[in-house]
């Protein structure tokens, strides 16, 4: 697993090498939608093709995510690698999430390389992360 914490307005890394991969969105605070959108964006463009959300308003990156899968490549001419899939998580449990993310979301096009945990937050807590990641 790969923890990457990202405050309000940091600057999005490259991560392409980790394409294809699988992310789950941790958000401990309410992002604006043009956020939203411009990390959903960067996602789709670094090869993420797998996204699951939790925390503050979990059930709005989906359809997020779907708008910039769509702007990134034509419906008409979209190969099934291609398409993103997302779920959320408003209600399980933080380990769960992360026990899903590892042993259950595959994409039937997709071996994953890595799973990326995007923690949206003012405080890094990647030890605490990694310890989940570990019992899952």
């Amino acid at each position: 697993m790969r923890y990457m914490h990202i405050s309000h307005e940091a600057e999005l890394p490259d991560i392409s090498v980790c394409a294809p991969f699988k992310a789950v969105i941790v958000a401990d605070h309410a992002v604006s939608v043009r956020r939203r959108a411009e990390i959903s964006a960067w996602l789709v463009e670094m090869g993420c093709r797998y996204v699951i959300s939790y925390g503050e308003s979990c059930d709005s990156w989906p359809e997020s995510v779907r708008k910039a899968n769509l702007e990134a490549f034509d419906i008409d001419a979209m190969s099934a690698r291609d398409f993103v899939m997302t779920t959320s998580h408003a209600t399980e449990p933080i380990r769960w999430v992360i026990w899903y993310a590892k042993k259950v979301a595959r994409h039937p096009e997709h071996s994953f390389k890595e799973l990326v945990l995007l923690h949206l937050a003012d405080e890094n807590r990647s030890g605490e992360f990694e310890v989940l990641y570990q019992k899952a």
